[in-house]
């Protein structure tokens, strides 16, 4: 039942009562259980894939680009082995890149609202995910939430800026520290 999904700790919420135990995960199991079946729900791929590095995106240039690196990496000698594709497609190193570019092509990324790639090291240190988010604060807050179960390593929102300082030229790499939106829109979720 959705009404007992808690993020009590995770929002620093919680108060152990005197004598109790302290919780042993940031989120209940209720939370998880739905977060897991959602991101294999949006992403179209299993939450076992997921790796700790992601990247979130809002241009599928990037997923083109991100696909081309994994398929550059899965045929060097890298430490990558394996992509998994939205809709349960594999690229598994050694294949030849007629079958690499056939599992792309049949890939049905457009099913799902969020599709992600997750683009794994067969030493099991933890390789890189991207996922397409899409277009609209709703979708990144959505996502997060999800993925925040699996404790990731590190995300980041790649291709993405509103608003740029003069100083600033094409080329440049900017990381945003904070996120701001001037409509008044999500203030109260705040």
């Amino acid at each position: 039942r959705l009404a007992l999904v808690g993020d009590e700790i995770a929002d620093g919420e919680w108060q152990t009562p005197p004598g109790e135990p302290y919780p042993l995960s940031l989120f209940d199991a209720v939370r998880i259980d739905y977060s897991l079946k959602r991101i294999q729900h949006y992403t179209g791929t299993g939450w076992r894939h997921v790796q700790p590095w992601i990247l979130l995106t809002n241009y599928h240039r990037y997923v083109d680009q991100f696909v081309k690196w994994s398929i550059e990496q899965l045929q060097a000698d890298s430490p990558y082995s394996i992509l998994y594709v939205p809709g349960g497609g594999r690229l598994i190193r050694g294949m030849t890149s007629e079958a690499m570019q056939a599992v792309i092509a049949a890939s049905a990324w457009h099913r799902y609202q969020m599709p992600a790639y997750h683009l794994g090291r067969g030493d099991g240190q933890g390789g890189v995910t991207l996922v397409n988010i899409g277009v609209g604060p709703s979708n990144a807050k959505n996502i997060t939430d999800h993925l925040a179960v699996l404790r990731p390593h590190c995300w980041l929102m790649v291709g993405h800026c509103g608003g740029l300082r003069q100083s600033q030229r094409i080329g440049d790499y900017v990381l945003a520290h904070g996120y701001l939106r001037q409509d008044r829109i999500l203030d109260s979720l705040v």
